[in-house]
């Protein structure tokens, strides 16, 4: 399977999705006045360890140097680590192409650079993966950088570089996630 062959059927579901985004706004009867907006609170920043759901994300993309794959992977925020901002997060990630498939397995320390409510979300991360498939078997360090744009109240666009063993297997991956859950 050739990924460039598969690059211009991505770019229409990729385009589909973005049409979809479009969103009317609410119809006010000439006899109703307008209900005014709801006030918005910025979200205060909690600090220390806290485990729950702040964030989840859904993505695809392709492998850009090694084994030319494309990508399917989700990622769940889990814990805050000690600061607002720093969060756990583990991440799947499975690739189909050459060879038949892949499976990393990933746990990283992500540091989200803005609150969740702001315009834009930038973030770092490095953690510890695993990979298989039918030729690689092993654990090595990764890299993540990437940023968030909002798409709705609490559903951003991601997109980011995944770097696993050393740089020698990078990706590259867009997807939604969700915002507002912690930091």
């Amino acid at each position: 399977m050739n990924v460039t062959r598969l690059l211009p059927h991505a770019v229409i579901v990729l385009a589909a999705a973005a049409a979809n985004s479009l969103q009317a706004q609410e119809f006010v009867p000439p006899d109703r006045p307008a209900a005014p907006p709801p006030a918005q609170q910025p979200a205060a920043a909690t600090s220390g360890f806290i485990i729950g759901v702040m964030g989840f994300s859904t993505r695809a993309g392709a492998q850009i140097n090694s084994d030319n794959q494309v990508v399917l992977g989700s990622t769940i925020d889990i814990a805050q680590l000690g600061v607002p901002g720093l969060r756990l997060r583990p991440s799947f990630e499975v690739g189909f192409a050459r060879p038949d498939k892949s499976l990393a397995l990933n746990l990283e320390a992500v540091y989200r650079f803005q609150d969740d409510d702001a315009n834009a979300i930038p973030y770092i991360g490095a953690g510890i993966g695993y990979y298989d498939n039918s030729v690689v078997k092993k654990g090595w360090p990764t890299f993540v950088l990437g940023f968030e744009l909002p798409y709705g109240r609490t559903m951003s666009w991601l997109l980011e570089f995944h770097a696993l063993d050393k740089l020698d297997r990078s990706r590259i991956l867009i997807g939604l996630a969700t915002r507002g859950g912690g930091s």
